[in-house]
């Protein structure tokens, strides 16, 4: 073991010095920051490979692929167009609606 090593008491089986973690997390916010400036949008990206980001069954948040009067995930702030939910697992459909609906903010 290096003497630097020793000296801060890490270890090579993954102790990680708080400067280093810092570090890190200065260069995530960063990449994120600068895909927020050119436009691209991690849950979009997530969505286009096919992976939706909401976890709840569409059983239980009671999910109709048809609207509840003017009420559809389209108008709702949880619906990552074309068909994502950032609450219901799985595709939904945009004139779907479900028990997690927010309309979006004015």
């Amino acid at each position: 073991m290096s003497e630097k090593l020793k000296e801060t008491g890490n270890s090579q089986a993954g102790n990680i010095s708080r400067r280093d973690l810092l570090k890190g997390i200065a260069i995530t916010a960063g990449v994120v920051a600068a895909g927020t400036v050119v436009g691209v949008n991690p849950i979009g990206a997530a969505h286009a490979a096919g992976n939706c980001p909401g976890t709840t069954p569409k059983a239980e948040v009671q999910y109709q692929p048809h609207p509840k009067g003017k009420e559809q995930c389209s108008v709702c702030a949880n619906f990552i167009a074309p068909k994502c939910c950032k609450v219901v697992a799985g595709s939904v459909a945009p004139a779907g609606y479900c028990i997690a609906f927010t309309p979006m903010p004015a």
